[in-house]
């Protein structure tokens, strides 16, 4: 069936922030009613209690904190499915085990209600005040509020109250499983708990992704391509220093986005010349971002060819050749 360009911009507008396109079937999206939403916040506790501060904003309350990490922890996780960044993540309990989508380019963490409740997730409020997630991503509709699961693990690398926005529903994280639907995603862990790691690493060729909470990167001097510097970008997740057609521009670096490059200043099917960084690529297949003003996304298709570290403390991210393509 052949669609009119616009219809298919509008289509391909839908699909970009998908991570991975599955015929597997929708899982079922249940919201929960308003009374059980008032049920389920009835219990909330001070951020205070966890490690975090709360503040004042336009309409209510906002918190301000991470997970905790143990010294000197780090570990490799294996990805799942192939070249999909979905790994397993354990609670207190080996019984209690998840799903959870490695997401930097989500300036937030997520997680389905059923899934919270198993981790045993207190929601944050004081004062009969709860805390509302008020961020512009797409919950598809759904109420999402502040949450702290007390403990999660990879492997044996451990992550003490770890803060969330647990989505209203049963079942589905609904738009923001990113599409993903096989494995199914139980959890986002988005950059604002990512950030706290001294470094995370992907290597989407060898299906890993390595977490270290306070060792410090050297990268291999035979194998590094490039450093970017790490910019703000409120609103986002990872953002990287970057230029489209030699104008500067902030690059999100998505590893969950089944794409090329996705933008929303115009609608090309190619983009001439993009830079991560100081790496030049040519002649990129382009999809078109939903919002205009968003900055560009790099996804797992240019970026699966290199050994990626982001070095958070330090501000910088490393590109390397993956050892294995070296003869």
């Amino acid at each position: 069936m052949n669609l009119p360009r616009s219809t298919a911009i509008l289509i391909l507008s839908s699909l970009v922030l998908a991570g991975c396109i599955s015929r597997n079937k929708e899982p079922e999206d249940k919201p929960l009613s308003s009374t059980q939403i008032e049920m389920s916040l009835s219990r909330a506790r001070p951020p205070q209690q966890f490690g975090f501060s709360i503040f004042a904003v336009d309409g209510g309350l906002a918190y301000a904190g991470q997970g905790r990490l143990h010294p000197n922890h780090f570990t490799f996780a294996e990805m799942i499915e192939e070249n999909i960044p979905v790994i397993k993540m354990r609670g207190r309990s080996k019984r209690d085990a998840l799903n959870a989508l490695v997401d930097t380019s989500s300036p937030v963490s997520w997680m389905e209600f059923s899934t919270s409740q198993d981790f045993r997730a207190y929601f944050m409020g004081i004062n009969d005040k709860v805390i509302p997630y008020r961020g512009n991503y797409n919950t598809g509709g759904v109420p999402a509020f502040a949450a702290v699961v007390t403990q999660l693990r990879i492997d044996n690398l451990f992550i003490e109250s770890v803060p969330f926005y647990i989505r209203m529903s049963q079942g589905s994280l609904g738009p923001l499983a990113r599409g993903i639907r096989k494995p199914e995603v139980d959890a986002v862990v988005g950059y604002d708990n990512l950030s706290s790691f001294e470094y995370i690493q992907f290597d989407l060729q060898n299906n890993t992704i390595g977490f270290s909470a306070t060792h410090h990167y050297t990268p291999n001097p035979d194998l590094l391509l490039d450093v970017a510097k790490i910019v703000k970008a409120p609103g986002h997740g990872l953002a990287i220093e970057g230029k489209i057609d030699d104008q500067p521009t902030p690059v999100i670096l998505d590893f969950a986005g089944d794409f090329s490059l996705a933008r929303g200043d115009i609608k090309v099917a190619t983009t001439r010349q993009l830079q991560m960084g100081h790496l030049p690529l040519r002649d990129v297949p382009t999809l078109v971002l939903p919002t205009h003003t968003a900055p560009p996304r790099v996804g797992r298709k240019l970026l699966a060819p290199y050994l990626i570290t982001i070095c958070n403390k330090e501000g910088m991210v490393y590109f390397e050749q993956i050892p294995e393509d070296v003869e």
